[in-house]
C-alpha cells in the first residue's frame, strides 16, 4: 500500500514533471517531499505568488504541466493570483494547497483553509478550469484525473487541488492515474466558408494574437499569410508570432502598436483573428465605425468569439496550429485571388531624443545583442509596453508579455521556471522598479539554485504607466513616486547575484555581453530618462 502523495508523485513524474516551484509549510508537506522522493525537483520561492509564475514559465516552455504549490491558508491565497494569470495565458499549471486534517475540520486552525475562514477550493474556482478539495483518500484519483484532463485537454489552464493533511498521508490500495494524450483538436464545420471568405475579400488582414504563440502556429501563420497574401498585425500579447522582418509583417498594434498597423485596421474590410480575444489593449485605436464587415474568429476558448466587434463573425473553435494546418489543406491555388499586398513597409517610428538614456532607443538595440536562441520575458508597464512597440523578434515564439490581466511582477518568476525547463537556452526577463520592489526577492532562488537568468531592471524612480496616465487624465500623480528609489545592483549583489549600473547605452551593451558570459544569475539595472513618453498614450485616451 501507498499513500496518497506517493500515487501523486508517481503519476505526476510519468507525466514529465521534472521541476515543482513553491514553499513548504507543515499542510503540504507530504506531499512536497514525495515529489522530491520521486525524483522531482523542489525550486523553493520566496513568495508565493512568483511560484506560481515560475511553474506557469515551466509549463511555458515544455508544453508540459506545471506544478506549484502553498501550504494552507495565506500560502494558498498567495498563489491565487498566479492561477488567475495562468488561465488569461491558457498555460496548464497545477495548483495543490494544504489543508488541515479532515479529522480536525471544524476546530479553529492555524492557517485555515476551509469554509470557516479561507476557503480555497472554493476561492480558486474562478481563477482556475477545475478546483476541489479532496475530502477522501479513495476519491483522490478519480478527482486527480479530472484536474489533469482539464489542465491538458482542451483550451488547456489552471487547475486546483486542496488536499488536506491527513488526507495526503493515508494509505490506499489501489490508484488508476489515467495520464492524457495531446488530442486534435480542429472545426471543420466552416471550412468553406472560412475560404471564401478570404477569397472574397478586398483588404483583408491578420491579427496575430498570443494563441499563436501558446499553440506554437509561427510556421502556420506564416503560410496563410503568403498564400492569400495577407498582411499580419501583432497585438500586444502576440508579439514575436511572426520575425519581424517579415515581408509581410506590418507591425504591432494597439497599446505598444505603431500608427501604421493601427491605421491598416482601419482600413480592413476582413479580419481573421489568431487567438486572440480582441481586448481594448488590442483594438483600442480601432474606430467604431471601421468595425470590418467580416470578421474569421480563430480561438480555442469562444467566451469573446464574435461579442466584440459589429462584424459577421465566423468561428473556428479548437486548436489554432491544428486548424490552420487543416484549413491550409483545402486551399484551392487555382481559385486564389490576384491580390496586391504592399510588403517590406517601414511600420517604425521616429525614437525619441531625449537628454537621458532612452528605453525606447534601449529596446530597439537590445535585439542586436542577445542570440538567436534565446526566450525574453516582459513585464507589465511601460518597459513592457516600450518593448511591444520597439523590440524586434528576430526568433518567432521567443517574446513573452501579458497584456491582459497584466500583473506586475509575473515575469520574474516565469524567467526562473523557463530557465529550470531550458536550462541551455539564454533566458532574459525585462521588469520594471516597481515590479522589481513586488518580487524582486526571488533572485535569490535563481542564485541559489545557479539559474543564469539575465534580470534587466528598468529604474526610472517611478510607477511611470500609472504616472504618466493619471498626469494626462486628470492632472495628478498621487503615489506614482518613489521618493526613495530603489538601487537595483546593491538590492541584486544583497541576494548573491552579480549587478551592472548602466546609464548609456554602451554601458548597457556591454553589461549584457558580460552578462551572457558569466553564466550566472545578473541583474542589470538601466537608469532610464524618467520624462521619457511610454507608448501606452492610446490606453489613457480610453481613460478620458
Amino acid at each position: 500500500m501507498k499513500t496518497v502523495a506517493d500515487f501523486m508523485a508517481k503519476a505526476l513524474r510519468e507525466l514529465g514533471v521534472t521541476h515543482a516551484f513553491g514553499i513548504i509549510g507543515k499542510s503540504i508537506c507530504p506531499a512536497a517531499l514525495k515529489m522530491v522522493d520521486y525524483g522531482i525537483e523542489f525550486i523553493p520561492g520566496r513568495h508565493e505568488s512568483s511560484s506560481g509564475f515560475a511553474a506557469a514559465g515551466y509549463a511555458l516552455k515544455t508544453g508540459n504541466l506545471g506544478v506549484a504549490f502553498g501550504t494552507s491558508g495565506p500560502g494558498g491565497t498567495n498563489l491565487l493570483t498566479a492561477a488567475a494569470h495562468a488561465k488569461a495565458n491558457n498555460l496548464p499549471v497545477l495548483f495543490i494547497t494544504g489543508h488541515q486534517s479532515i479529522k480536525e475540520l471544524g476546530l479553529p486552525q492555524c492557517q485555515d483553509s476551509s469554509s470557516y475562514l479561507a476557503d480555497l477550493a472554493d476561492m480558486f474556482r474562478p481563477a482556475t478550469l477545475f478546483s476541489k478539495l479532496v475530502e477522501r483518500a479513495d476519491h483522490f484519483a478519480t478527482i486527480f484525473n479530472h484536474a489533469i484532463s482539464a489542465a491538458l485537454s482542451g483550451k488547456r489552464g489552471p487547475v486546483h487541488l486542496c488536499i488536506p493533511f491527513d488526507v495526503q498521508a493515508e494509505l490506499i490500495e489501489e490508484c488508476r492515474i489515467v495520464l492524457p494524450e495531446r488530442e486534435s483538436l480542429v472545426s471543420l464545420a466552416n471550412t468553406n466558408r472560412v475560404i471564401e471568405a478570404i477569397n472574397s475579400s478586398a483588404k483583408p488582414l491578420i491579427i496575430a494574437g498570443k494563441g499563436v504563440n501558446r499553440s506554437g502556429a509561427h510556421e502556420e501563420l506564416v503560410k496563410l499569410a503568403e498564400t492569400f497574401n495577407i498582411p499580419v498585425v501583432t497585438t500586444p500579447g502576440g508579439k514575436g508570432a511572426i520575425a519581424w522582418d517579415h515581408p509581410l509583417y506590418h507591425g504591432p498594434v494597439g497599446v505598444g502598436g505603431c500608427k501604421y498597423g493601427d491605421d491598416l485596421m482601419n482600413q480592413s474590410d476582413l479580419f481573421i483573428v489568431l487567438g486572440s480575444r480582441l481586448s481594448d489593449m488590442t483594438i483600442c485605436n480601432l474606430k467604431p465605425e471601421n468595425h470590418p464587415k467580416t470578421l474569421i474568429q480563430f480561438d480555442i476558448d469562444n467566451t469573446f468569439v464574435g461579442k466584440i466587434l459589429n462584424s459577421y463573425t465566423i468561428s473556428v473553435g479548437g486548436d489554432l496550429r491544428d486548424n490552420l494546418r487543416l484549413y491550409l489543406q483545402h486551399v484551392d491555388p487555382a481559385k486564389l485571388p490576384v491580390r496586391h499586398t504592399e510588403t517590406n513597409v517601414e511600420y517604425g517610428e521616429e525614437l525619441p531624443v531625449l537628454d537621458g538614456l532612452s528605453l525606447a532607443s534601449v529596446m530597439k538595440e537590445m535585439s542586436n545583442l542577445v542570440p538567436y536562441e534565446h526566450t525574453l520575458f516582459v513585464d507589465d508597464g511601460s518597459h513592457g509596453f516600450n518593448a511591444v512597440k520597439w523590440y524586434n523578434v528576430k526568433k518567432p515564439g521567443s517574446f513573452v508579455f501579458d497584456a491582459y490581466f497584466a500583473c506586475m511582477g509575473n515575469s520574474i518568476g516565469m524567467a526562473i521556471g523557463a530557465q529550470c525547463a531550458v536550462p541551455g537556452e539564454t533566458v532574459f526577463c525585462i521588469t520594471g522598479d516597481g515590479c522589481f520592489m513586488m518580487l524582486g526577492a526571488e533572485i535569490n532562488t535563481a542564485v541559489c539554485k545557479d539559474l543564469p537568468v539575465i534580470f534587466i531592471v528598468v529604474n526610472n524612480k517611478q510607477l511611470d504607466m500609472a504616472l504618466k496616465g493619471m498626469e494626462k487624465t486628470t492632472g495628478r500623480i498621487d503615489g506614482t513616486i518613489f521618493e526613495v528609489p530603489m538601487d537595483a545592483v546593491k538590492f541584486a549583489e544583497s541576494l548573491g547575484a552579480t549587478g551592472f549600473r548602466c546609464e548609456t547605452m554602451d554601458e548597457f551593451a556591454s553589461a549584457v555581453k558580460q552578462a551572457m558570459s558569466l553564466k550566472r544569475t545578473v541583474v542589470i539595472e538601466l537608469l532610464t530618462d524618467r520624462s521619457e513618453v511610454p507608448p501606452t498614450a492610446h490606453r489613457t485616451l480610453v481613460m478620458d
